[in-house]
């Protein structure tokens, strides 16, 4: 009967400690939505970079659609300026059931996660949307005239970057993969010219025009992060047949 009283209060207490996590997580949010809300001009003009050679103005297609793109725009933007808070407040979260060489693990490993991400994002908004951007609109415009929704607009942006977020953290989770004996250097070494094929595909849909040098400069990145990848997987399989 003890026992299960103990069990009892080890879940409340983890409960509680949950609750306390998301809590702080949804304090810095909302502070970051906030400001972010308040300055939403600034971050609107930062947006409209990449298409201001078109001269074009957002517009919005129903009443309630200006209110709800500027929240839902404050929301986003302040979830990922504070992401690096949320991601140590689920480790903080995890860390007491963890020893102390586990700790450091994960320690590191969020830390790697964390700036893969956010340079993924801004790789992705610096280089990769402009170029988008304007093959899609460019093409658009032979046969119609473009007329932007406001929250199209920002959603496209925003889910493009998160997207490209993702993929940078790609070749991490293929070392994690590595590590746990489920991918093997011979099989990255095979999905090699798939992955180039593939990016080389993507390159020529979107930016065609763009040039040989910002071609080069787009698919070095993600070239470099899976040969990376292989070359660590391998030195991973090594020192394990050592051991």
């Amino acid at each position: 009967m003890a026992d299960e009283n103990i069990k009892d209060m080890s879940v409340v207490d983890h409960l509680r400690e949950l609750r306390k996590r998301l809590i702080i997580s949804i304090i810095f949010v909302a502070i970051a939505a906030g400001v972010i809300y308040d300055k939403v001009y600034y971050l609107i003009e930062i947006l409209m970079y990449p298409i201001k050679k078109f001269d074009l103005n957002l517009v919005y297609f129903s009443i309630t659609e200006g209110f709800v793109t500027r929240m839902e725009l404050a929301i986003f933007t302040g979830t990922i300026a504070v992401s690096p808070i949320i991601i140590y407040e689920i480790a903080a979260f995890v860390n007491p059931g963890l020893t102390k060489k586990e700790k450091k693990l994960l320690y590191i490993n969020l830390y790697f996660i964390v700036i893969l991400f956010l340079f993924g994002m801004f790789f992705g908004y610096i280089l990769l949307i402009p170029l988008i951007l304007n093959f899609l609109i460019s093409y658009g415009q032979e046969y119609m005239n473009p007329l932007l929704s406001g929250r199209t607009y920002f959603s496209f942006i925003g889910i493009f970057c998160f997207f490209i977020g993702v993929v940078f953290l790609m070749p991490y989770a293929i070392v994690i993969l590595g590590k746990m004996s489920l991918l093997s250097s011979k099989i990255l070494k095979k999905w090699r010219k798939y992955i180039i094929f593939f990016a080389l595909t993507l390159e020529g849909l979107f930016l065609s025009n763009a040039g040989l040098f910002t071609c080069i400069l787009t698919i070095l990145p993600i070239i470099i992060l899976y040969e990376t990848s292989i070359w660590i997987v391998y030195f991973i399989e090594k020192r394990k047949k050592k051991e």
